[in-house]
């Protein structure tokens, strides 16, 4: 016999129940990131100029954290192409002061020329 709306019980396959106990196992947020102290890693997608401001790196954090003041590496093909200092970092119209693997940002570098970076190169210390 199949359920019926006018008992009382509860449906075994409510909709809502199965998504809190999916969401409740799941604990997305506290899902491990790669955070080593010493190893910090963003592969660049955009390059771009603000004026006045300098260089802009964007992408996404694969490891560690990056802080304003940071010594970084830009690297090309395992080859160290420059090294600089990290001015600024911003997330989506957020100014951070640090930002941790998993997470998109740009990253304004000191000293740096747009075509010093190429779409491609990664960003580590």
């Amino acid at each position: 016999m199949g359920w019926k709306f006018w008992k009382s019980e509860p449906n075994p396959m409510d909709p809502q129940q199965l998504l809190n106990q999916a969401h409740s196992a799941a604990r997305l947020q506290d899902a491990p990131r790669p955070q080593d102290a010493g190893s910090f890693v963003l592969p660049v997608e955009d390059v771009f100029s603000i004026t006045g401001r300098g260089t802009v790196v964007t992408g996404r954090i694969t490891a560690g954290t990056v802080t304003v003041g940071d010594q970084v590496l830009i690297m090309r093909a395992g080859q160290q192409v420059a090294m600089t200092r990290v001015t600024g970092v911003e997330a989506f119209r957020k100014i951070l002061t640090t930002a941790s693997a998993g997470e998109n940002v740009g990253l304004l570098l000191d000293g740096i020329d747009k075509s010093q970076v190429l779409a491609g190169d990664v960003i580590s210390r």
